[in-house]
């Protein structure tokens, strides 16, 4: 088994059902809301781990453009924020989950993973062990918006030499995982523990 055959085969087992497993026996006000400070909305997790999976995989493996370019969806999520929501303080997360229209997120969640199994796809015969140029990723956090100016520092995480195979796990894989189970334990504290 290849590292295509690898992603592919753990995305499609895992990652597509981690929407609804998150949103389901929830209200609305649950998914946009925090059972206790500290804990950030479901919501909130939901946008920002699609943001970063769009951003990685479709600006830095690809260099091709990102979802949310591509079908209006700044528009039917009725938010204006790019940028991917590192550096968000309370009240602007608060805000974004007050005002994001659920179904427009979840058409959002589910067009970047449609991408991120199309574009995997193309890699087989690729290196993944091509390092993505750091202006890239300085053009795409910058020019076009992903990274707040309040925390360059991802951006200069992103650009230290990173492979498209780092990208390909590090985004769609390991950091959407760690804010999957950061919402099992808002969604438990709701009082829907996961299995």
């Amino acid at each position: 088994m290849n590292a295509v055959d690898f992603f592919l085969g753990r995305y499609r087992e895992f990652h597509l059902g981690i929407f609804d497993d998150l949103t389901k026996a929830l209200t609305e006000a649950q998914v946009r809301g925090r059972p206790r400070p500290g804990l950030n909305p479901i919501a909130w997790l939901l946008w920002h781990a699609a943001r970063i999976e769009d951003v990685g995989v479709n600006r830095f493996i690809t260099d091709g453009r990102q979802v949310l370019d591509q079908g209006a969806w700044l528009g039917r999520m009725k938010i204006a924020r790019r940028a991917v929501g590192t550096g968000m303080v309370d009240g602007e997360v608060d805000e974004l989950c007050a005002q994001i229209d659920l179904d427009g997120l979840r058409g959002y969640w589910d067009a970047v993973q449609t991408a991120t199994l199309e574009t995997a796809e193309t890699l087989r015969n690729e290196n993944l062990d091509t390092v993505v140029p750091a202006e890239r990723i300085h053009a795409t956090a910058t020019s076009e918006g992903a990274v707040a100016p309040i925390a360059p520092w991802l951006t200069e995480f992103w650009a230290k030499g990173r492979t498209r195979g780092w990208y390909l796990s590090q985004l769609p894989f390991l950091h959407v995982y760690g804010h999957y189970f950061e919402a099992l334990v808002v969604k438990g504290q709701w009082g829907h523990p996961s299995r």
